[in-house]
């Protein structure tokens, strides 16, 4: 995946500016900045899910999201959310939900877990898609710190066995260390990467 950005605005404002981003299989970058800087715009460019840019985004890398919300399909099982939108079959959902952490669970509906569960499901659905790489915006944000400490360990082991690239977005200077990410910090009005 890159990105060669000239520019992004809403509404007739800059919000970010000039930047190069380029992330392959196996590379781990995280994207830190304050608040209201552009880092989840930035996500939602590499991801194609905002294409109002002015700039060029290449690859054919194969993404997987994982969203600070776990946006699950409420009236769906467990299993059902990581098969449908994937198209795995049962059994590699069930053994992604074993791995992480989540045996026995796939009848259960989304409502039925709680937020920590929910992200790890996310996490499961994410890594059934194969993605070269993986995007995730701020994942571990809201969880307690317990918690938090055995997603981000999750998620490296996970990255570590697929392979899969990584693009974080997050406030939090030691989760790209923890992932074995190099950081990279957006500042500026419009933002930059430096």
């Amino acid at each position: 995946m890159r990105l060669k950005l000239r520019g992004k605005s809403f509404g007739g404002r800059a919000v970010l500016g000039p930047l190069s981003l380029e992330v392959e299989r196996g590379d781990r970058v995280a994207i830190l900045g304050p608040s209201g800087i552009g880092k989840s715009t930035l996500l939602r460019i590499v991801a194609g899910l905002d294409p109002a840019f002015d700039g060029r985004l290449t690859g054919a890398d194969r993404l997987a999201t994982v969203f600070q919300e776990p946006t699950l399909l409420p009236w769906r099982s467990a299993r059902d959310n990581i098969m449908i939108p994937t198209g795995c079959d049962g059994p590699t959902a069930s053994a992604l939900m074993d791995r992480v952490g989540l045996p026995g669970r796939e009848a259960q509906y989304p409502r039925q877990l709680s937020l920590g569960q929910q992200r790890r499901l996310s996490l499961a659905r994410a890594f059934a898609a194969r993605p070269d790489v993986l995007l995730m915006d701020e994942p571990f944000a809201s969880l307690d710190a317990e918690t938090a400490t055995r997603m981000i360990d999750l998620t490296r082991d996970l990255l570590d066995d697929s392979g899969a690239g990584l693009l974080l977005v997050t406030h939090d200077p030691q989760e790209p260390a923890r992932l074995g990410a190099r950081a990279l910090r957006l500042s500026g009005t419009p933002a930059i990467l430096g």
